[in-house]
């Protein structure tokens, strides 16, 4: 509108040149990722969630990056926990009220390790499974075995546990509100800021790229241009 404005006044004679003609809109930097420091996510983890059912959910999301759909398609047979290895094999998205069963996005499959304490958490939380299923007896509906379930063993919907995951954020005090996604940033920039090659964090987010993983968290990765200069010369020189 400006532009056509413009454009008319010197066709009037207002104004010798359209001083908006051969320039370009200023570009509109990127918002970064809201994210917890190690500290807030220990925080949250911790007492914060103490009581809360799906803290062993919010617990590997945050230890493995895995998307929300992968999550919830886990079943126990995927997990080993000796080893501390998830295997991501699937992933499940909501269609109205059901739940619908995909391959995991860009179709890479691939295993994470996970740190002992998420191991602890994950055995905890299989004991807990395990009390519900003998209440419930007969009517126990888990028989596809998945990890995060209702007491019940009823699936758990995704569109639900991402208004949980909110929910539950606005009442904290003391860190900032984050999206149920933002535990998956919040991963990769852990990671990254402490130097973790940036191919190994993308097979753990299941980017099939690094360069997807650069485009998306360049600002997490230091500028350590210094560093490099210190490795060059004790590796050449001995200084």
């Amino acid at each position: 509108m400006q532009r056509r404005a413009l454009q008319d006044a010197v066709v009037d004679r207002i104004l010798e040149v359209n001083p908006v003609v051969g320039t370009k809109r200023p570009r509109v930097p990127k918002p970064k990722h809201a994210t917890w420091s190690g500290a807030q996510l220990q925080m949250f983890l911790g007492d914060l969630t103490s009581d809360d059912r799906w803290t062993p959910l919010w617990t590997l999301a945050a230890a493995t990056g895995m998307r929300r759909g992968e999550l919830l398609a886990l079943r126990w047979t995927d997990v080993d926990l000796e080893k501390g290895l998830i295997a991501v094999e699937r992933s499940v998205t909501q269609i109205r009220q059901e739940r619908v069963y995909v391959t995991p996005k860009n179709h890479e499959r691939r295993e994470v390790n996970i740190d002992p304490r998420t191991v602890d958490t994950l055995r905890a939380w299989r004991k807990v499974q395990v009390a519900e299923r003998l209440t419930w007896g007969a009517a126990y509906g888990g028989a596809e075995d998945l990890v995060f379930t209702w007491d019940d063993g009823r699936p758990v919907l995704p569109d639900y546990v991402t208004k949980a995951f909110g929910t539950m954020t606005e009442r904290l005090e003391g860190l900032p509100r984050l999206v149920l996604h933002e535990l998956r940033d919040t991963h990769a920039t852990i990671l990254l800021r402490d130097g973790v090659p940036v191919h190994i964090v993308a097979k753990r987010l299941g980017h099939r790229d690094p360069s997807v993983t650069l485009n998306v968290y360049a600002d997490a990765i230091p500028d350590d241009d210094g560093r490099a200069v210190v490795v060059f010369s004790r590796a050449v020189w001995g200084l």
